[in-house]
């Protein structure tokens, strides 16, 4: 059983937010330690060092991270954290989650099956999205 997520048909270990991550950094030309510097949770005041960042970018972080972590990480990246937490579920537990607007505050946010081939996954979204637009009729 792998350490750092779920794997795939290919074995590979999921790396959600991991990739998000290293996406988000080559994107913004940014280091791990540029973006520690600016990952501190607010509610904590807790700071995250670089070297734990560059252990996530590289899937190596062995549990889902604390809420404290992501919080801050939310804060250096300028993202929601519940982008990141959504992220973090489907890289430690497999859930993968699909948001559709109902409105301009609110979405419908639905767990994926798992197992769904990409043009399955692709219809089940459309299918989300389709509900949300119905609610709003």
């Amino acid at each position: 059983m792998p350490t750092s997520g779920e794997t795939h048909g290919n074995n590979a270990p999921a790396d959600h937010l991991s990739k998000f991550v290293r996406d988000w950094l080559a994107d913004h030309d940014e280091s791990t330690r540029s973006l520690a510097d600016k990952a501190t949770d607010s509610k904590s005041g807790f700071t995250l060092q670089h070297g734990w960042i560059a252990s996530l970018a590289r899937a190596r972080v062995p549990r889902a991270p604390e809420l404290w972590r992501l919080r801050a990480l939310s804060a250096g990246m300028g993202v929601p954290v519940r982008l990141l937490a959504e992220l973090a579920a489907a890289q430690w537990l497999g859930l993968e989650v699909t948001e559709a607007p109902v409105s301009d505050a609110s979405t419908v946010a639905v767990t994926v099956p798992e197992g769904l081939s990409p043009a399955g996954r692709e219809r089940f979204t459309r299918m989300a999205e389709d509900l949300a637009r119905h609610l709003t009729e």
